[in-house]
């Protein structure tokens, strides 16, 4: 656990610049024409806190980490999950991760893929909504469902 936090830490520390940046709304285009607004970008770069619902229906608390270079770490309950992100227009973007799948008495017996669909509330929250398919450990779909989570940046 001691590993985690100061991986946390650290990332929160990395963070802070490119937080501060994604903070800023990045105008797209030229000089707008009159009467027309310009199109305004939020990036997930930085810390979040929020929950998951999992496809089982349970929620969970988590901390997740938006990287410039399109990285996405989540901090959960039941250990730490490396993914990726990607913008997909103004105010949304999707990320994804695969997570352990753990089986009686913690043993792992396969892995959950998570994809989300996220959509910014405002700069500094967002919602999102997925799909989470478990795989047994020889890549049988054992089930797929709804996932969902909601994220408020802690900077």
């Amino acid at each position: 656990m001691l590993r985690s936090s100061v991986r946390r830490a650290s990332a929160r520390a990395t963070l802070i610049l490119a937080a501060l940046a994604s903070m800023l709304a990045l105008t797209v285009g030229a000089a707008p024409v009159a009467g027309a607004s310009a199109s305004v970008y939020y990036l997930p770069v930085g810390c979040w806190s929020g929950t998951a619902t999992t496809a089982l229906g349970a929620t969970e608390s988590v901390e997740s980490h938006f990287y410039l270079n399109g990285k996405f770490e989540v901090s959960t309950p039941t250990g730490d999950f490396t993914g990726s992100w990607k913008s997909t227009g103004p105010r949304t973007f999707t990320y994804g991760f695969v997570r352990t799948l753990p089986g009686p008495g913690g043993v792992v017996i396969g892995t959950i893929d998570i994809k989300h669909s996220a959509t910014f509330t405002a700069w500094n929250t967002y919602t999102s909504t997925g799909t989470a398919t478990a795989y047994d450990l020889n890549g049988n779909v054992l089930f797929s469902g709804p996932v969902s989570s909601t994220g408020t940046r802690t900077f």
